[in-house]
């Protein structure tokens, strides 16, 4: 007797490499490793479960009868481009972004499911779009393959001279490396800086500026792109990732540092302060944006964080084999799509 797999679809199909598509990515291999078929939207029947992050025809998509689960990656929060907005010159809170969190809005009333990244986001959503009814959501953080997002050998004790601060992720927005480059100068002795990423304009000018200092002079170690199979060995040069991004759900490049033994620096507003948990310091600001307080207090955290390195490190790789295992998540996101995993 011949019996079919366990069947379900995603759309949209990941086909990039942003956050949520690495995410998806990931979860797809996982699935499939755990006996399930996993296909695109075009070559399945619409019977099948199916998770989604959106659909172009959603009004139509949304009156499916099969079981839709909506992975929510966030919405468009007026406040905060007011807010950044007014102090760095760079955002604008524009009306297509209304559109679109009405259509963010539909997909959380009316989907079988939702699955949130962190507390903090779910929180903000249900302020502001639409709060779900108990046990139809669940907040589900991203997750990486612990085999492969690992610490180095020698690790936790092993660490040069002098120590290595880093940044990682689609380096983008003009306080991201701003930030970066004041934190990094408060600290005594200078550490090595490694920046991992692509970057936009702002940041590429803010790097430019830096490789131009004298202080910085040799200091400075930037990879503009990275293949996923090498990522870990760029995280595993690092000692502390500083993360200075207010109001991030769950960036993928904390889980990823978490995993490889690498503590995390960042504020405390957003879904950051979650992730990292014991494994490494979320900072208040006061003034919510991007104070010198706040860069004040972050330089304090890494300082911290050097001086109590082997202990930080553990607890950053224990966070990660707790809450950011891939395929303990990957169950969870099959139970949410109605399957017995």
């Amino acid at each position: 007797m011949i019996f079919a797999k366990p069947t379900f679809t995603i759309t949209p199909w990941p086909r990039g490499h942003n956050g949520a598509q690495v995410m998806l990515h990931r979860f797809i291999a996982s699935a499939r490793q755990q006996g399930y078929r996993v296909w695109h939207p075009l070559l399945t029947a619409n019977h099948h479960p199916c998770l989604f992050l959106g659909h172009r025809n959603q009004s139509a998509f949304l009156r499916s009868p099969r079981r839709l689960v909506y992975r929510i990656a966030g919405m468009y929060i007026e406040e905060h481009f007011r807010r950044f907005g007014a102090a760095f010159g760079d955002r604008a809170f524009r009306p297509e972004y209304v559109v679109a969190n009405q259509i963010t809005r539909a997909a959380l009333i009316h989907s079988h499911f939702v699955i949130y990244q962190s507390a903090w986001s779910k929180q903000v959503l249900d302020s502001q779009l639409h709060c779900r009814p108990e046990g139809s959501w669940a907040i589900i953080p991203n997750a990486v393959p612990l085999h492969h997002f690992k610490p180095a050998s020698g690790w936790p004790q092993q660490q040069g001279e002098p120590l290595v601060l880093g940044s990682a992720g689609f380096l983008r927005s003009r306080p991201r490396l701003e930030v970066f480059f004041d934190v990094a100068r408060r600290l005594s002795p200078r550490p090595r800086l490694l920046l991992v990423g692509q970057l936009d304009h702002y940041c590429r000018h803010t790097l430019d500026n830096a490789l131009a200092d004298p202080y910085w002079r040799g200091a400075i170690h930037y990879v503009p792109a990275v293949a996923p199979q090498q990522l870990p060995s760029y995280y595993q040069q690092m000692d502390c990732l500083l993360h200075p991004v207010i109001g991030d759900a769950c960036p993928n490049v904390v889980v990823e540092a978490l995993a490889c033994g690498v503590p995390v620096v960042c504020p405390s507003e957003g879904g950051t302060a979650e992730l990292i948990g014991p494994g490494g310091v979320s900072v208040d600001d006061p003034e919510r944006l991007y104070s010198a307080t706040l860069r004040a207090d972050m330089a304090s955290a890494v300082q911290m964080v050097f001086a109590q390195l082997p202990r930080y490190k553990q607890l950053a790789r224990q966070q990660a084999e707790k809450n950011n295992d891939i395929d303990l998540l990957t169950r969870r996101y099959l139970q949410a799509l109605g399957f017995s995993a």
